[in-house]
């Protein structure tokens, strides 16, 4: 598997490589090398083979811009070479587009290349860098990170690489229709959690930051401009009129143009002191603000990005036992509304989001049937990775044949 990005962190990587190794197949992780980590190592019986020395965010930004513009990244391009030199490779699993050209050179070392797209790569670009404030970078983006030149990568990689993984349904219908990708080399393995992630809520973990005269609506994860934080900052003006005890809790951290834009949306909505920005908090107190929050919301705006991928967090908050409020993206209404597991709003629409908030407020017997539909939904009837693991289990053994 070949990732940019530190590993094990990543955790659409480590559950595919490890679920892979758990099954008997023999995985090695091809990733940069950070500050301080070992170049050489075994985690959960998957091999870590770390190229470089101190991979930085600028030394990315002048690999990303080479490889926008030649097809090749030179960083993993001679990391690769090194490995193909030390072990004997078969399949090469190229994690997320940026990489598939780099990756796509080394098609006659390998039995089967495969493309893993974690993501709407070019549709993305569209709003990441949207808050941005640095003119460089601003300028960087638009020349080198073109969604229409990105769109051409996708079709070129998608009709060169053997097999495609996509990360939802949605996604795949889209490269079908878009590019008429053969539906026979693509496969869906989506962002499930494990049934066994239940336990981190079955502890007694204290959390210091939701205090229980609060009605908590809690959003937990990465700041960005397609998140749709900025529609529940809005909604809160609205929201404390009839809930006067009603915070959002934002638990994680964005950019500092990101943040520094949600803190002026919170500023010019006058709800500082109904929003309060948690930062980075310790997984096991994360999970028991989920667990213990009376709202946890996945707000996304409704982009081609955001309805063709789907956050870890929606199956996370499934097994919380909290009730869960989403946005009308596609993926996340699909499931939410096929189990009946929480509510949707409106996405980037502040008076249906506080709507759906008063709704809540106000249900009783409601919310406890969602909670448990959500529940049972991952434990019993195959929303999870235990199941969805099976799919890339058998797109390998097809490909050992």
């Amino acid at each position: 598997m070949l990732v940019d990005g530190s590993y094990p962190n990543d955790i659409r990587v480590r559950k595919e490589a490890e679920s892979l190794v758990e099954n008997g197949k023999k995985v090695l992780v091809v990733c940069p090398a950070t500050k301080n980590v070992l170049k050489n190592e075994v985690v959960n019986g998957v091999e870590i083979y770390r190229i470089g020395i101190n991979y930085t965010i600028f030394k990315k930004g002048i690999f990303d811009v080479f490889e926008s513009v030649f097809n090749i990244n030179p960083f993993f391009y001679f990391g690769l070479k090194s490995v193909f030199k030390k072990y004997q490779i078969d399949f090469l699993h190229v994690h997320d587009l940026p990489l598939a050209g780099t990756g796509y050179l080394f098609k006659d070392k390998v039995k089967s290349l495969v493309l893993d797209l974690h993501e709407n790569y070019p549709e993305a670009l569209k709003t990441w860098f949207l808050w941005r404030k640095n003119s460089f970078i601003i300028l960087k983006n638009k020349i080198f990170m073109n969604p229409n030149n990105w769109g051409k990568k996708e079709r070129k990689y998608c009709e060169k690489y053997d097999k495609i993984i996509c990360v939802v349904d949605e996604m795949k219908e889209k490269l079908i229709k878009k590019f008429k990708i053969n539906s026979s080399k693509l496969i869906v393995v989506s962002n499930h959690e494990k049934k066994d992630f239940v336990l981190n809520f079955n502890n007694n973990t204290e959390q210091s930051l939701i205090d229980k005269d609060s009605f908590s609506i809690t959003y937990v994860g990465g700041f960005g401009p397609h998140r749709g934080i900025d529609t529940a900052i809005k909604a809160m003006a609205i929201i404390v009129k009839d809930i006067p005890k009603a915070k959002l809790f934002l638990v994680g951290k964005g950019s500092v143009d990101v943040e520094k834009k949600l803190r002026e949306i919170t500023k010019e909505s006058s709800v500082e002191n109904s929003v309060h920005f948690a930062g980075y908090r310790p997984f096991k107190e994360v999970a028991a603000i989920m667990k213990q929050s009376n709202i946890n919301i996945i707000p996304h705006k409704a982009n081609e990005h955001t309805n063709n991928t789907i956050p870890h967090k929606l199956f996370q908050i499934m097994l919380s036992k909290s009730v869960l409020l989403v946005s009308s993206c596609r993926p996340l209404k699909r499931i939410v509304e096929k189990f009946e597991a929480g509510y949707v709003f409106e996405a980037d629409n502040v008076i249906d989001f506080a709507k759906k908030v008063l709704v809540i407020f106000n249900s009783n017997i409601e919310l406890k049937n969602k909670i448990n539909n959500a529940y049972d939904a991952v434990l019993l009837k195959n929303e999870n990775w235990d199941t969805e693991s099976l799919k890339l289990l058998s797109l390998y053994n097809n490909l050992e044949k």
